[in-house]
C-alpha cells in the first residue's frame, strides 16, 4: 500500500510501504510550508513551543535546500550535525552519544520536486520516483535506475499508480516501466525482461502485476494481454523467475485472488506454485498448472501440503440427472467423493478437515465433516435453510478441529474434536490457542455476551476491542506460546473484569477501568493497563507497578512492550505521582527513570539482543530525537509520519537499529549500533524483572 508523504504531525499512524509526494518548490519550499502550517495548527491550540518555533520560522530567511548528490553521505557542518544539536526550551540539550554509540547517515534520495518514496517493510530501503528531464527515473538507495518513457502501475480505473513491489525480507524490489511500445521488467536494478504485448495498445499494472515468493527467493509476474474483442483475445501470461509457464489462462492469474478469480497457490516454503489455466478460446478446457508445467491430471482450487511437497485439489465431474459429483485428490489419487467438498488443510502435520454434502440434491441435503478419512459421528446436519455448518478451523499445531453448526431452530455451538459444545443463540471468533491448542470463542444468548476458554465460560463480557498495536484473534488476545488467552471484560453498569485462561479475576482495587491486554513473546506474562485516581498504572501478571504512569487526563499514552526474550517490560511513563508540571520518562523494570519533558513515545523496542531499549521521542515540531538505554544518540526530522515499524524504524537481529529520516535536502537513513557501555541494566537497576517474579 502507497501513502502520500505530508508533513502531518509525526504520530499519525500510517502503513508498511508508503509513498511520499513532494509539491513544486519555491522560494519558501513545499516542506517548509507544511512544517509551518503545522507549527500555526499547534500554535492555535495552545502549544507555546510551536508559536516560538513559528516565530523564528517567519523571521529566518527562505530559500530552497541545495540537492545533495544521491548516494553520498549528508553533509554536515564541522562541530554541527545530529549528534550536536540544541533545542532550547525543551531542555534537552546537545546531543552526546555514549562513547563506542555508533551512528551512520545514509543519504537514500533528493528531496525533488514531484517525487514520490516507496518504502520497504525491512531494513528501511527506499526506492523513490523521479524526474531527469522529462524521462522517469526510479532510485533505489539513491542510485539512479535506467530512463524510461513511464514507471506503469494502477490498472484501466488508475492507470497513474506508480507500482514498486518489494520482497518480505525487504532486500529485493522490481518494477515495471514502459519504454516507447515494450514494457520492461525491471529486478534488483537490471532489465529481467520486457515485451512489446499490451492490452489493446495500452500498458499498466496489468500488463506486469508483480509478486515475490514467501522466502523472498522467487519473483513472479503476470501480464494481461489484449489482442482483440473477439472470444480468445484476451488472455494472460505467467512467469516465475523470468520463465513463463507452459500455457496462457483466459481468466488471469489473479495474484491477489479476488473474488472470481482464479488465485496463485504459492507453497509454504515459497518454493512452488500451482493455478488453474483457462484455454482462452473455449472456457470449458482447462488445466492444472504447477510449477509452470501442464499437471498430468486435472483438479481445482489447489492447496499445498504443510511440508510443501504435495497438492490437494477438488475435481469436479457433471453427473447426468444428479448435476456433480466432486473428488479430493492427493496428487491426483482421489481419496474421498462427495456431491460437494469444500477442504481444509492444517498448517502443520497431515490433518486435513472436509465439509461435505453428501447429499445436495434430496429434499433434505446432508452436510458433514471428515477428517483424515473418516466421518466424524455427531457432526451431521440437515441444511435446509443456508449454511448449517461452517467456521471449520484446524488448531496451530494441526492436532485440533473446530467447526460452528446451526441447528433448525437457529441456535449454534461449536463442534470441537467430535465434541458438542453448550448451545448459544449466536457463537464466533472461533480461533485456537498456541501449543497446548485450546478453543476460544465468543458467545451470544439470552441478551448477554460470553467468552468461552476450552469448557470455561466468562461472566458477562463484553471483550476489548481490537488493540492496533498487537494483533487479537475475533476479539480474544491468544498468547504467541503456551496456550494462554484472555481478554478485558467491559461490562454495561457494572465494574471491567479479566478473563484469564478460563478464569475471571476482578480488577486490582481501586482501579476503575483497564484495556491494553497483551501476553510475553513466551506466554508467561501478561500486562495490562488500568486506571486509578490520577494515574494509570501497568498491571503485570495481575500486579500493580506502583512506579509506572503510562497516562494521564492530558496526554493518553498506554504504551508498553516485552524484551523478545520475555525477561523484561518497559513503558512510557509519567511520574509515579502526579504532578502539576508535565514530565516525561520510561518505567523498565520496576524502575522509572524521568527523560525529557515532550508529548509521548512514538516507537518504543527492545534491541534484537535483549541488551538495550531505544525509542523515539518528539523534540519540536517534526523533529525527534532517538534514545538508547536512556541517552539521546541522534536527531533528525520526521520523513514519514508513522509510527509502523515497516514504515519508518527496523530493528536488525544484530541489535542495531535502523531509522528512516530527513534533513533539508535529502531522505536519509540512520543507523545506530548501541554502545557496549549502556545496557538495560544500567538504566533500569540491573533488572530482569518478569524472570524474577517467577510467574
Amino acid at each position: 500500500m502507497r501513502h502520500k508523504l505530508s508533513k502531518a504531525p509525526f504520530w499519525i499512524v500510517t502503513v508498511a510501504i508508503a509513498v511520499v509526494s513532494v509539491g513544486q518548490a519555491g522560494a519558501q519550499t513545499v516542506w517548509q510550508k507544511m512544517k509551518q502550517n503545522v507549527l500555526q495548527q499547534e500554535c492555535q491550540q495552545g502549544n507555546q513551543q510551536a508559536c516560538q518555533s513559528l516565530a523564528k520560522m517567519k523571521q529566518a530567511p527562505q530559500t530552497a535546500p541545495q540537492k545533495q548528490p544521491s548516494g553520498q553521505p549528508a553533509l554536515q557542518t564541522p562541530g554541527a550535525g545530529p549528534q550536536q544539536t540544541t533545542h532550547g526550551p525543551d531542555g534537552s540539550g546537545p546531543i552526546h552519544p555514549p562513547d563506542g554509540t555508533k551512528v551512520e547517515e545514509t543519504v537514500l534520495a533528493p528531496l525533488a520536486p514531484g517525487a514520490k518514496f516507496f518504502i520497504s517493510p525491512h531494513g528501511v530501503h527506499v526506492a523513490t520516483f523521479e524526474t531527469s528531464g522529462s524521462r522517469a527515473v526510479i532510485y533505489y538507495d539513491g542510485v539512479p535506475g535506467p530512463k524510461f518513457d513511464e514507471i506503469l502501475g494502477g490498472n484501466g480505473n488508475m492507470p497513474t499508480e506508480i507500482q514498486v513491489v518489494f520482497s518480505p525480507d525487504g532486500k529485493r524490489y522490481a518494477y515495471c516501466a514502459r519504454l516507447g511500445s515494450e514494457f520492461v521488467v525491471m529486478l534488483d536494478g537490471k532489465e529481467l525482461a520486457r515485451s512489446s504485448e499490451s492490452n489493446m495498445g495500452r500498458f499498466n499494472g496489468t500488463s506486469c502485476a508483480l509478486g515475490f515468493s514467501s522466502n523472498s527467493q522467487h519473483f513472479f509476474y503476470a501480464s494481461a494481454v489484449g489482442r482483440s474483442t473477439s472470444l480468445g483475445g484476451h488472455f494472460t501470461r505467467f512467469f516465475w523467475d523470468g520463465k513463463q509457464a507452459a500455457v496462457t489462462t483466459a481468466e488471469g492469474v489473479q495474484l491477489n485472488g479476488p473474488p472470481g478469480g482464479i488465485p496463485l497457490a504459492l507453497s509454504p516454503d515459497g518454493n512452488h506454485y500451482a493455478y488453474v489455466a483457462t484455454d482462452p478460446a473455449d472456457p470449458n478446457k482447462w488445466v492444472l498448472v504447477i510449477d509452470g508445467k501442464v499437471a498430468p491430471y486435472r483438479g481445482g482450487d489447489p492447496q499445498w501440503s504443510p511440508d510443501s511437497q504435495h497438492l490437494y485439489t477438488i475435481l469436479l465431474t457433471p453427473v447426468p440427472g444428479r448435476g456433480q459429483v466432486a473428488e479430493a485428490m492427493l496428487d491426483g489419487k482421489p481419496f474421498m467423493r462427495a456431491d460437494q467438498i469444500k477442504l481444509h488443510v492444517a498448517p502443520v502435520g497431515n490433518m486435513w478437515v472436509a465439509e461435505v454434502n453428501a447429499a445436495s440434491t434430496t429434499p433434505q441435503p446432508l452436510r458433514f465433516l471428515v477428517v483424515n478419512g473418516k466421518k466424524v459421528p455427531g457432526s451431521e446436519i440437515v441444511n435446509q435453510r443456508g449454511p448449517a455448518l461452517d467456521q471449520v478451523t484446524i488448531s496451530p499445531d494441526g492436532k485440533h478441529f473446530a467447526a460452528r453448526i446451526t441447528t433448525a431452530d437457529n441456535r449454534q455451538y461449536v463442534f470441537v474434536d467430535g465434541k458438542r459444545g453448550q448451545e448459544y443463540q449466536q457463537v464466533d471468533h472461533i480461533t485456537f490457542t498456541a501449543e497446548p491448542s485450546t478453543v476460544t470463542y465468543t458467545a451470544f444468548t439470552n441478551g448477554k455476551p460470553y467468552v468461552v476458554i476450552g469448557d470455561q465460560e466468562s461472566d458477562t463480557c463484553f471483550p476489548e476491542q481490537s488493540n492496533p498495536v498487537v494483533q487479537i484473534h475475533g476479539e480474544l488476545m491468544t498468547a504467541p506460546r503456551g496456550g494462554r488467552a484472555g481478554t478485558i471484560c467491559g461490562l454495561t453498569g457494572g465494574a471491567q473484569t479479566v478473563f484469564m485462561d478460563g478464569k475471571t479475576l476482578p480488577l486490582p482495587n481501586g482501579a476503575s477501568s483497564a484495556s491494553g491486554l497483551r501476553f510475553s513473546p513466551d506466554g508467561r506474562h501478561y500486562a495490562y493497563v488500568a486506571g486509578f485516581q490520577g494515574a494509570q498504572r501497568l498491571i503485570i501478571d495481575g500486579v500493580v507497578q506502583m512506579n509506572s504512569n503510562v497516562g494521564s487526563s492530558s496526554v493518553q499514552r498506554a504504551y508498553f512492550v516485552f524484551s523478545p526474550d520475555s525477561q523484561h517490560i518497559a513503558a512510557d511513563s509519567g511520574p509515579p505521582t502526579p504532578a502539576s508540571q508535565f514530565a516525561s520518562g520510561i518505567f523498565l523494570d520496576g524502575k522509572y527513570t524521568p527523560v525529557v519533558p515532550t508529548p509521548g513515545m512514538k516507537r518504543l523496542e527492545f534491541t534484537a539482543d535483549n541488551k538495550h531499549i531505544a525509542w523515539a521521542q518528539g523534540a519540536s515540531g517534526d523533529t525527534f530525537r532517538i534514545y538508547v538505554d536512556g541517552k539521546a544518540v541522534a536527531e533528525a526530522d520526521a520523513a514519514v509520519p508513522s509510527s509502523s515499524k515497516e514504515a519508518w524504524w527496523d530493528m536488525a537481529p544484530d541489535g542495531s537499529l535502523s531509522v528512516l529520516a530527513q534533513d533539508a535536502n535529502n531522505l536519509k537513513r540512520i543507523t545506530i549500533t548501541p554502545s557496549a557501555g549502556t545496557s538495560i541494566a544500567s538504566l533500569g537497576g540491573g533488572g530482569a524483572m518478569l524472570a524474577r517474579s517467577g510467574n
